[in-house]
């Protein structure tokens, strides 16, 4: 008996640092989400479009609270649209058709390359079910994080907006939508953002 609270007691002290030092915040789940983009180490999965076309996210590493707004003279760059396509989600484990992360960009004409500004992650489904269950999965883990938030819905479409009010760096306000596609009633979308109306 005696062995066995030692053995108890030994796996509590070892294991404790490394569950206190896991811990999910919103951040770290909306990152997940985006594939680590703004984290050092991106997922494996993105890496090679990132190098290709946004080698600005793997060599200086930014946050949504960096990527300004769109002010400035038009002169200085010109806007662009870069999408990822996936088909399986390394975090979320869901029933998805396809994804996509849009990335929304501005090329300065100094040369000194690309500047990220808005990026938006949408997960689309075939079935009502698997959106649903999906929906929910992150519904369930946000409101795990946070108590701060607001639920809507209106004109077809249903919102959650999440805040981590104790958080003042990285991503600390996301939306999410579940919504029926405009053009293909069949099919099903959720549209991730990294802000809200909080």
């Amino acid at each position: 008996m005696f062995r066995k609270c030692l053995l108890a007691g030994l796996l509590f002290v070892v294991l404790l640092p490394d569950a206190n030092s896991q811990s999910l915040t919103v951040d770290t789940y909306s990152n997940q989400l985006l594939f680590n983009i703004f984290q050092d180490q991106p997922d494996t999965a993105i890496r090679p479009f990132l190098r290709l076309y946004l080698p600005s996210l793997l060599e200086k590493k930014i946050t949504p609270a960096d990527l300004g707004s769109s002010g400035g003279s038009k002169t200085q760059y010109s806007f662009e649209i870069h999408s990822f396509v996936f088909t399986t989600h390394p975090y979320l484990n869901s029933r998805i058709t396809n994804g996509k992360i849009e990335f929304f960009c501005r090329r300065l004409h100094d040369g000194k390359g690309i500047q990220v500004y808005d990026v938006k992650l949408w997960l689309e489904f075939n079935e009502l079910e698997d959106a649903e269950a999906a929906y929910s999965k992150i519904l369930v883990a946000y409101d795990a994080l946070t108590p701060d938030h607001k639920f809507s819905s209106g004109n077809g479409y249903r919102k959650a907006e999440f805040s981590d009010t104790k958080a003042t760096k990285g991503i600390n306000k996301i939306q999410f939508r579940i919504t029926s596609d405009n053009l293909d009633k069949h099919r099903f979308k959720i549209l991730f953002e990294t802000d809200n109306e909080l």
